[in-house]
Parts: structure tokens; C-alpha cells; sequence
């Protein structure tokens, strides 16, 4: 992308000067974002939340962006080390209306690390109460764990009302968490690596959100109802060596559709979702299932063909009765010449040699969750709502989750909603309905739709932090709009348990197997008959006393007093 800059239009106010970017012509090879890495176990950088105007052919548009591109510069960081992100808003007055679960507040944000296992407390990955008004700035400070996952996360702001104004319009820049060495088989290592950062920009729903907010920054003139871009480029080419593996790890950064990609005549393997390597690995695919803040790590080869074969990667319609998708071209992979390897090549069985506390299996009857709750999406009075209520604020808690604790969620509505849980993922339990072979019983996901099934039945640990747990529909619009929630991970023990602590009664379900559950019903009854016979056995005992002391039944009139 070309960068010049420009004065700004007096409509937008007192910015003193505004970046201006000029997009790819469309179908150019594929662009690659800076990147931020890490050395010595530490990565201190700045990401700078800026108006910029991007220009193309027939379009025009001023967003904000980090650091004055789409996307913003790539995070690298390894397993073990320190990340200091220094986020500074260089947006300034007007900072635009103030509204409650409505669209509000577009120059005010703040930071939110998607996907990764890492403390929810101020100064790492708080999201209600770290608010960066403009021309301030919050110093992040995320501890990586040394065993955290390895695997592509993304980065972008959360502040209540402004999601889609800012992430949802351009604001948004990979995490990576990188392989340690050896802990890859020598033939993924090798592999060819490209991210892929997928974003769109709909621009009514745009124009509306800045209307609604007061916004006086946001402003276009494009033909287009919505601007597909992937690493900022419109279906941008990627250039492989036929019958070569490469490693795809694609971010859905986009605000709104779900995408249901194919990729033509090309091999797909699944690798890994949401940051998180499955178990079955190659597991070969027809479609990549991917809502809004969902990401997929693929391997993928295409076939020999003639010289330059482009293969489209496009988003197809919604193959079940949910929320409609994205339908489109995003980007291609072109074949060169063949490269040095055999077209027929193998890919190896690999998975992990071990995993965190907070991704062991928890399937199998053999684990029995210590809390169970539901969580219904949009399925109350309000279609915006979670567990039946909108956003009531930071500390008006859903359910609360003991710690060091396995615990069930039982989701629904997610044929037509995006669920997005902060710093614990949760594993499926079941396999969904729909044969979709890119969902497992046994894999794990933060982020999780699927128009196939309306329902789920997840499991997490609440280990390594406590505090609160942020979870909401990650298309942008529903959670500014109030479908978003907090939850607490507090106390230990069952009486920790409490699910719909807003509701008229607090609902503690513990489950067990069948065997515990009985036992637990003899219990009861044999605990209830012996609280009968020490009752009749007091009431006997009361009844003896009285008769030896002369008490009897009756009133006893004091003396008045002085």
C-alpha cells in the first residue's frame, strides 16, 4: 500500500492531518503486513488507533486503523514471553454520543488479545474497565504462558458501542504465537507459511452505526454495499508451487457474515481452529466453516494443470437453515510451475506430544463437570440478548464458575449467532448434526457457529487465572447492541456453582454420572429420614425436661417495671 498524506476535510474537525493509503489494484499478489517479533522473551510495541483514508479504483473511504493500515502490523510472539502493547487513540474530539447497548462513543477504545489463555485482570486483557479516550493511551502487559498454545490469534478493540466502527471497520492486526522449535513434525515445519487476515467493510451498516453514534469521522463513497479485503487487498492472488503443501491460517476478522469457503480442485487439511491443533490431523475438508472472529490453519495443495491454473477461494451459501453467509470470491491460488516434491506426497499424522492444564480432553464419561449451565442466544425476550438478558454492565454477572473447576455450558441459538467466550476456550462434546466433517467431538474452539446445529454441549477448565469472563455474539452489530455478557470464575467448590445469577432464582445444576447422581438420590432420602428421627427424638427429649423443671404451657406476666 501506497502512504501520503493529506489535511483533512473541515468535516472532520480538528484532526491536524490524515494518512492517506492507496489499495491494491484488484487481483495483485498477495500483501504481506509488517511484522512485530519478539526477542529475548520480550515484544514492547505500539499500536496506534489513527483516521486513514484508503483510496482505489472507484472507492474511497476514512476508517480508523492501526498504525494507518488495513490490516494493522502482525503480532509475533513465542510461548513464554512478556507482550507490552502500548495502544495509544489518536482520535480526538468530537467523542460523539453516549447510549446504552446501542452504537456510541466512536473515538473511545480500548484492546482485546482474541483467543489467547491469558490473564482477564487490568493491565492484560480487561475489556469493560480500561476505556483510552481519545489522545490517551493504556500500556497492555500480557504474560505469555510457557505452555500456552501455538497457533494464530488476533488482536482488536472492545469497547462497548464502538466495536463496529473500529474493529469492524479496518481496525484489527494478527497475533501469532509461534511453534517453539521441534515441536512441529519436520514436514509441517517446513511447510510455506501465509496468514491471512480476512476483513470486510459493510458499509451501510457502517454509515448507520456512525449516524447513530454521532460519528463525524467515518465517511465513504464506494459503489460497493460491502468491501471484502484480504491482507487489505480486494481478492488478492497467491502465487504457489503446484503439488506443494503451504500453511494457510486464515482470520475471519469480518464484522458481520459468516464464511463457508471452498477451495476448488485444491487438498484441504484441517490443521488447527482457533489457535488450537486438533487431534486427527490431516482431517481433509470440503469447506471451511469460519464465523466472525473464528480462524482455521490449513494445509493445502494444488493440482497440476496449465501453466498459471488459478484456483478461486470463494464463500458459498449457507448450507443450513441459520444465518445466511457471505457469497463471493476472496481471493485465488494460482499454480506455477511444479515444485521439487511428488505430486502424491502424503501428509503425516501429527499431533501435539502434550498439552496445557487447560486444554486436556475433557470428553468421555469418565469426566464429570463440577457446574453446568445454559447459555441461550437470542432466544429470550430480546433477540440481542445472552442467558435471556441484554448487557446490564460489567458486573452484573450472568453465571459464576468455580475455579480449577470442569464446567458445562449448554449453548443454543448458534445457528444464527457467533459465540465468542474470552480466556478459557471450551472443547465440543458432541459431534454436531450435519456431517460436517470440520466439526469433531473433541475439538476445541473461542469462537463457535454452525448453521448445521443450533445447539452445543461444551466443556472448559477455569484454571491459571480467575476473574471475570467476558462472552458474547461476535458479530459486532449484536454485541454493541447489547448481546454481550460478563461472568464471573470465583470461589471453589460446588457452592461456587450459580447459573442465572440476573434471573428470579439462582439455579446451581451439579452433574455427575449416572452412578453419582443415583447415590446422591439414596443419600438425600437417607439424610432427610434421619433428620425426621432426630427431630422426633428432640421433641421427646424437649417434652421429658419440661416435666422435671415444673414448666408448663403457659404465659408468664412480668412485673411492671420502675
Amino acid at each position: 500500500m501506497g502512504l501520503s498524506w493529506l489535511p483533512l476535510l473541515p468535516v472532520l474537525g480538528a484532526f491536524a492531518e490524515l494518512a492517506k493509503v492507496q489499495l491494491p489494484a484488484l487481483g495483485t499478489e498477495l500483501p504481506k503486513a509488517p511484522v512485530l517479533r519478539s526477542e529475548g522473551g520480550l515484544l514492547n510495541c505500539t499500536l496506534r488507533l489513527r483516521p486513514t483514508r484508503f483510496v482505489g479504483a472507484n472507492k474511497s473511504f476514512v476508517t480508523r486503523v492501526y498504525n494507518d493500515m488495513i490490516p494493522g502490523p502482525t503480532i509475533v510472539v513465542q510461548p513464554g514471553d512478556r507482550l507490552l502493547v502500548n495502544l495509544k487513540n489518536d482520535l480526538e474530539v468530537p467523542v460523539g454520543t453516549e447510549a446504552s447497548n446501542n452504537y456510541q462513543l466512536p473515538n473511545t477504545t480500548n484492546l482485546h488479545v482474541h483467543g489467547l489463555h491469558v490473564s482477564p485482570s487490568a493491565p492484560a486483557d480487561e475489556v469493560f474497565f480500561t476505556i483510552v479516550g481519545p489522545k490517551q493511551s493504556s500500556q497492555y502487559d500480557y504474560q505469555i504462558r510457557a505452555d500456552h498454545s501455538p497457533g494464530i490469534y488476533w488482536a482488536h478493540p472492545h469497547h462497548h458501542g464502538s466495536t463496529v466502527v473500529q474493529g469492524g471497520a479496518g481496525a484489527a492486526s494478527a497475533l501469532l504465537v509461534a511453534d517453539p522449535p521441534g515441536f512441529l513434525s519436520e514436514q509441517l515445519q517446513k511447510m510455506p507459511d501465509h496468514i491471512l487476515m480476512l476483513q470486510n467493510l459493510p458499509f451501510s451498516l457502517l454509515e448507520k452505526a456512525a449516524a447513530l453514534s454521532g460519528d463525524e469521522l467515518f465517511q465513504s463513497s464506494s459503489p460497493q454495499e460491502d468491501l471484502w479485503l484480504v491482507n487489505g487487498a480486494e481478492q488478492p492472488t497467491l502465487t504457489v508451487k503446484a503439488t506443494e503443501w503451504h500453511r494457510l491460517r486464515l482470520v475471519m476478522a469480518g464484522v458481520s457474515s459468516w464464511l463457508y469457503l471452498s477451495f476448488g480442485t485444491c487438498e484441504v487439511a484441517l490443521l488447527a481452529k482457533d489457535g488450537i491443533y486438533i487431534n486427527d490431523f490431516p482431517r481433509f475438508i470440503q469447506h471451511v466453516s469460519l464465523p466472525p472472529g473464528g480462524r482455521a490453519e490449513l494445509a493445502v495443495r494444488c493440482p497440476r494443470g496449465d501453466v498459471d491454473t488459478e484456483h478461486q477461494v470463494r464463500s458459498l451459501s449457507s448450507p443450513g437453515s441459520g444465518v445466511a453467509s457471505y457469497v463471493g470470491n476472496l481471493f485465488s491460488i494460482k499454480s506455477v510451475q511444479p515444485g521439487e516434491l511428488d505430486f502424491f506426497e502424503a501428509l503425516t499424522p501429527w499431533r501435539p506430544l502434550t498439552r496445557p492444564q487447560y486444554l486436556q480432553d475433557l470428553t468421555g464419561e469418565m469426566t464429570a463437570p463440577d457446574c453446568s449451565c445454559k447459555s441461550p442466544m437470542g432466544l429470550g425476550s430480546s433477540t440481542r440478548s445472552v442467558d435471556g438478558h441484554l448487557f446490564q454492565g460489567p458486573k452484573a454477572y450472568l453465571h459464576q464458575w468455580p475455579r480449577d473447576a470442569v464446567v458445562q455450558r449448554e449453548i443454543s441459538g448458534i445457528n444464527k449467532h457467533s459465540f465468542h467466550q474470552h480466556t478459557w476456550p471450551f472443547q465440543l462434546q458432541d459431534t454436531p448434526a450435519g456431517n460436517d466433517p470440520y466439526f469433531k467431538a473433541g475439538d476445541w474452539h473461542d469462537t463457535y457457529q454452525n448453521t448445521l446445529d443450533s445447539k452445543a454441549r461444551v466443556r472448559f477448565s477455569t484454571v491459571d487465572f480467575q476473574g471475570t469472563e467476558v462472552v458474547h455474539c461476535h458479530a459486532l452489530a449484536h454485541s454493541d447492541q447489547g448481546m454481550i455478557g460478563a461472568e464471573i470464575v470465583s470461589g471453589r467448590g460446588p457452592e461456587a456453582c450459580a447459573c442465572d445469577l440476573l434471573g428470579e432464582e439462582k439455579v446451581v445444576e451439579l452433574y455427575g454420572d449416572a452412578p453419582s447422581q443415583s447415590s446422591m438420590r439414596v443419600m438425600t432420602v437417607m439424610f432427610a429420614a434421619m433428620m425426621l428421627v432426630a427431630a422426633a427424638v428432640a421433641m421427646q427429649v424437649m417434652r421429658a425436661s419440661f416435666q422435671r423443671c415444673g414448666v408448663e404451657s403457659r404465659y408468664v406476666t412480668l412485673a411492671p417495671g420502675p
